[in-house]
């Protein structure tokens, strides 16, 4: 009778921690490196602001959208509000005042200053991007006009990778992929930071010969 307890026991606590992992940890599980990432791309919107490049700063703040469950929405588009509004995209700005104000956690005096920060701005500006360069989807059998800040394609529902050492999203071929974490950079913006080691996992980069 004990041992049927005790299997009855380790069964149920069996099923509880399955039930949990599968829950409340599984896309961490799946893919540990989603909280590091979200770090990353944060930590690399503030550094290409503070260097005064905001377009680039933009790019890398709207890729933190992909991960509301690993950061604090709040922290991640009042980031991207700061960005578009530095880089002119009122349009992009707008479209993060709109998910700032759903929050249901924020407090009253928050949305109240969210709310009036919107007016004060889009009083002013209207809610479209002027600084804005259009490509063609890189995908195959798609080719339509895309923004220059997409991380998807609307058209055909490409998913496009971002670049580590910038975050920009990969619309080109050339990129190297890192041997440890497997995390892709351009070719060109390798070069133009002049790195020798992967800007996420920091292990060398083994250039071409």
């Amino acid at each position: 009778r004990q041992m049927c307890i005790r299997d009855r026991y380790m069964g149920t606590l069996d099923t509880l921690i399955t039930s949990d992992i599968n829950s409340s940890a599984d896309k961490m599980l799946n893919n540990p490196w989603r909280g590091a990432e979200a770090w990353h791309f944060y930590i690399l919107a503030h550094k290409h602001l503070y260097n005064g490049d905001f377009k680039t700063g933009l790019k890398a703040a709207l890729r933190l959208a992909e991960y509301e469950l690993e950061m604090e929405p709040k922290r991640v588009y009042t980031l991207i509000a700061l960005a578009a509004y530095l880089n002119g995209s009122f349009r992009e700005c707008s479209r993060a005042f709109v998910k700032l104000e759903s929050i249901q956690s924020l407090t009253p005096e928050e949305r109240e200053r969210f709310e009036s920060l919107a007016v004060a701005i889009f009083s002013k500006h209207e809610p479209r991007d002027t600084r804005v360069e259009e490509i063609n989807c890189p995908s195959k059998n798609c080719g339509k006009p895309i923004s220059e800040f997409a991380t998807n394609c609307k058209h055909c529902g490409a998913n496009y990778q971002p670049c580590v050492a910038s975050g920009k999203s990969i619309f080109l071929k050339e990129y190297y992929t890192c041997k440890a974490c497997k995390h892709k950079s351009l070719e060109r913006e390798l070069l133009q930071y002049k790195l020798n080691f992967c800007a996420l996992c920091h292990h060398p980069i083994e250039r071409r010969l």
